[in-house]
């Protein structure tokens, strides 16, 4: 799949301006950026339901025609939340889809259902499902089309953390596949280890795009929360070691220094945040060992990735940052 140039406009708004997207077979690229960045806009004209203003959109190899629906054949997915007949069961409703695309696909609905987890609620309305619910169904719904282009906004929105593993063990079996997937989201903690490369967006534009790898090279020292048996001697011994930042929290006791003015709001009741290059995170907790200072609690705020997403997406770390929540707010 390749997008060139696009652009959408929206009277004075300008969605998506100028987005050049390339997933590969068997490639798994996430589509990161804030709410507002432009991630649905860009998703609903790979979709052929949006008409770009300018520049132009190749599937397999030959160019998207919205008024074509064979020009989409290969590919599935969906935008936002998913929609079903509310009154119908689960699997009537993936049932009426079968009967819309291959001949073969009624015969892979039981075995979507175990895989999604929905067999035993197969025959319930899906009125009476859960948003994790209705999202494992939607996700069912595109592998009917056996597709090898998916396309996904939000797929963990809903889903608790035992739905994010799964969801994330079936993206990486459908890519060792062959398929090539983007995986819309702006919480990078739930998808940061399922891709193999990112495309992140701002205000419609974008800030970044490359490789997991050349992301996490790029990417600044992790954050952690720290609480000790002296705090006092722990932030000495910090100025000694290499490598490692540290600070009063806001919040923290002021009879060890006042407040830290860089991230100590995520400290969550500790006394101390650290910044640690990687490798010297352990030299340190030996030295704060032999000095005879205790680690009560240290708790990793901010993983690389997500300190480099914050800062392209131009937005501050919050409570519902990616990966802290078990409920991902879908992408508008």
């Amino acid at each position: 799949m390749r997008a060139s140039s696009l652009v959408k406009r929206f009277d004075a708004t300008c969605a998506v301006d100028g987005v050049d997207l390339v997933v590969q077979e068997g490639e798994v690229r996430g589509l990161l950026g804030p709410n507002g960045a432009g991630k649905t806009t860009l998703l609903r004209m790979l979709f052929g339901l949006v008409q770009p203003d300018h520049g132009s959109i190749e599937l397999f190899d030959r160019p998207l025609d919205a008024s074509d629906s064979a020009s989409l054949d290969g590919v599935a997915g969906f935008v936002e939340d998913p929609s079903f007949y509310p009154y119908l069961s689960g699997r009537a409703n993936l049932e009426l889809l079968a009967e819309l695309d291959r001949n073969d696909a009624r015969a892979q609905i039981d075995g979507l259902l175990e895989l999604v987890g929905l067999r035993t609620r197969a025959a319930d309305r899906v009125n009476g499902y859960s948003t994790g619910m209705r999202q494992r169904l939607g996700i069912a719904a595109a592998l009917l089309r056996a597709p090898r282009l998916l396309l996904l906004d939000e797929p963990t929105g809903g889903l608790d953390p035992a739905g994010v593993r799964e969801v994330g063990t079936l993206v990486r079996e459908l890519s060792s596949q062959g398929a090539a997937i983007v995986l819309s989201s702006h919480q990078i903690g739930e998808v940061e280890e399922l891709c193999d490369s990112f495309t992140v967006l701002r205000r419609g534009r974008v800030v970044w795009n490359g490789s997991a790898a050349q992301l996490r090279a790029q990417a600044p020292a992790p954050g952690y929360a720290l609480a000790t048996s002296d705090d006092q001697q722990a932030l000495a011994i910090a100025a000694r070691e290499p490598g490692v930042e540290a600070g009063v929290a806001q919040g923290g006791n002021p009879a060890h220094g006042g407040d830290l003015t860089h991230g100590g709001d995520l400290a969550h009741g500790g006394d101390l945040t650290i910044t640690v290059q990687e490798g010297y995170l352990d030299p340190y907790v030996l030295a704060l060992g032999r000095a005879g200072v205790a680690v009560r609690r240290l708790e990793l705020l901010l993983s690389p990735l997500e300190s480099m997403f914050f800062a392209l997406a131009g937005e501050p770390p919050s409570d519902d940052r990616p990966g802290r929540s078990e409920q991902a707010a879908a992408s508008r």
